[in-house]
């Protein structure tokens, strides 16, 4: 495999994602495209901007998701453009000491193209770069301990193909969303027309 580095396999939108509910928790993780997770204690923070704020980055590293946790629950929902989707149990992330830089936090050898910590388990949607659509929901994913794990084949490659988009099921229009529902390790189906992803 050829080795990338981290400005390289950064990702290719430079907006956060932020969880709405990120000042509630007691502990803050900020994900970068350099594999990193800041962890930063909730001081009654009042904005996301005082959070990021309280983190030191390295040259050009970005943040690309920031989440909280009190109970390390749940699961990380990594998705990537080779068609893997990893799904790492968030307790893997909890340190005894007050560490506030932990590396490898996601694998790396396929560009990122969705994360988010979920408690439970929710319906997801992926699109190939050959209009290709696959519905799965997360529980079909086995969960892990390894943060860097390279994930379960839910999307399979066809001529060269690539997942360009993951997306929550609430966050597209489907007509009959359950056509879509193939398994795992799939091609998938055409958008239909008239879906909107």
């Amino acid at each position: 495999m050829e080795n990338t580095s981290p400005e390289q396999q950064a990702q290719p939108e430079t907006r956060i994602k932020i969880d709405a509910n990120v000042l509630t928790y007691s502990e803050v993780l900020v994900f970068t495209t350099f594999y990193n997770a800041y962890k930063i204690q909730n001081n009654a923070f009042t904005s996301s901007a005082q959070i990021l704020s309280q983190v030191l980055f390295e040259a050009s590293e970005k943040p690309i998701y920031m989440t909280g946790t009190s109970t390390y629950s749940g699961y990380l929902i990594a998705a990537f453009e080779n068609g893997k989707v990893a799904k790492i149990n968030f307790s893997s992330y909890e340190t005894e000491t007050k560490r506030k830089k932990l590396n490898s936090v996601y694998n790396n050898e396929s560009k990122l193209v969705f994360i988010e910590h979920i408690i439970d388990d929710i319906d997801l949607v992926a699109l190939s770069s050959i209009n290709k659509v696959v519905l799965f929901n997360t529980s079909q994913i086995n969960p892990v301990g390894s943060r860097t794990t390279k994930g379960f084949h839910v999307v399979k490659a066809k001529d060269g193909s690539s997942v360009l988009k993951v997306k929550k099921l609430e966050q597209v229009k489907f007509a009959d969303p359950e056509y879509y529902r193939k398994g795992l390790n799939t091609v998938g189906y055409y958008l239909k027309p008239g879906d909107e992803f």
